[in-house]
């Protein structure tokens, strides 16, 4: 089937003195093409572990998580180097996702080089594209990214997931930390591109807020376990 389909997924850690935890414990949902959906709950409540799940940094303990009826665990680099295209993430600490040293421009172009067929006239074009969606000044594209604030750089990682037009986005806390006109400006970019190419997005948060305003439906985590899942229309 299309979609992504998360079955029974557990993931097993070990503390400092050896002994097992369950970050997560039996998770079970679906995340359809074009479907927004939302993960909210507190720190340690497991919404981190389950985005590195399914962007393929980590394997399930057990379970299995399926991408249009494939398991995911079964994909060796190459595989997974080809599905980037599709499936991106954006996590909170976005300077861990680029060079420091290079431009705006050259990280961005990097991603577009690597993962698309465009040409270098065609790149250009995308960047200019999305640095106007993303209210980001043309003038940034040359400053190195060690420059930026950490707003413009999550903006930035933000940018340079969307250029490459995935059918599904990770967003792990993309507006913890931000002020209030930065966090409404990544928000109305995701609606804005939501509208206009039918990306799916998982927002992992913590703010209700911004769950009710991006997601179709949400999902409540505690201690590694979904409690609730809403609808929108319920709200």
């Amino acid at each position: 089937m299309d979609g992504i389909v998360i079955s029974k997924v557990s993931k097993q850690y070990f503390d400092v003195k050896g002994n097992p935890f369950l970050a997560l414990n039996q998770v079970s949902f679906e995340w359809r093409q074009g479907e927004n959906l939302a993960v909210i709950g507190e720190s340690g409540s497991g919404k981190s572990t389950l985005a590195r799940l399914i962007i393929g940094l980590e394997k399930p303990t057990s379970g299995n998580i399926q991408i249009n009826g494939e398991d995911i665990a079964r994909w060796k680099f190459h595989r997974w180097r080809q599905e980037r295209r599709r499936i991106q993430a954006v996590f909170q600490d976005a300077s861990g996702t680029m060079d420091p040293a290079y431009s705006v421009y050259h990280n961005v172009e990097e991603a577009l080089r690597n993962l698309s067929a465009l040409n270098a006239k065609e790149r250009r074009a995308r960047i200019d594209e999305l640095m106007a969606l993303t209210h980001m000044s043309p003038k940034l594209l040359q400053v190195p990214v060690r420059q930026l604030s950490g707003g413009e750089q999550r903006r930035l990682s933000l940018l340079r997931a969307l250029s490459l037009h995935p059918s599904y986005l990770i967003l792990d806390e993309v507006t913890s930390g931000l002020d209030l006109i930065s966090a409404d400006a990544v928000l109305s970019v995701l609606e804005k591109y939501h509208t206009q190419y039918g990306c799916a997005y998982l927002l992992i948060t913590h703010d209700k807020q911004n769950a009710y305003r991006i997601a179709d439906r949400i999902l409540e985590m505690q201690k590694g376990e979904i409690t609730k899942i809403g609808h929108r229309k319920q709200c």
